[in-house]
């Protein structure tokens, strides 16, 4: 009998005899699980596609986050901006002599106080109007003094 034959004869014989006990027998240090590779094997094949495209997923999610994170950066320095033209444009009317009501006056150190504590969590310098922000409350401390609003 040959090489060839023997093990063709214990495989076919002998085979589900020896899968058990490749099943059961650990050798150490090394440690064999066919079952493990088997499974790991059937499961890539099964689940590859599908952990590919979660994979994608994932990353298009992560530039969805990115781009959302720039536009909300984005819409509040707008805000900021809008708010900083609104107060400027209320200084400038009164730097012209203009006269308002006592509700555009609130309003306006209303936005003034919105800006200022904005710029405050964001760390952003308002050096742009701190001096007609100055005015601005000085200006509205005389106006209430003397009750001459419009």
């Amino acid at each position: 009998m040959t090489l060839a034959e023997f093990i063709n004869k214990t495989v076919t014989e002998h085979g589900p005899t020896i899968l058990l006990l490749m099943t059961m027998v650990e050798v150490a240090p090394i440690k064999i699980n066919p079952w493990k590779w088997i499974f790991k094997t059937i499961g890539n094949l099964v689940f590859g596609e599908i952990r590919k495209e979660i994979k994608e997923t994932r990353e298009e999610i992560k530039e969805i986050r990115e781009e959302l994170a720039e536009l909300k950066r984005e819409s509040e320095e707008d805000k900021a901006k809008e708010k900083r033209w609104h107060i400027l444009g209320f200084v400038n009317s009164c730097r012209r002599g203009g006269l308002h009501t006592r509700e555009e006056w609130n309003h306006a150190i209303s936005e003034l106080t919105d800006y200022e504590v904005y710029c405050k969590l964001k760390k952003i310098t308002n050096g742009v109007i701190e001096e007609d922000a100055k005015y601005l409350r000085q200006l509205f401390y005389e106006r209430n003094r003397k009750n001459d609003f419009l």
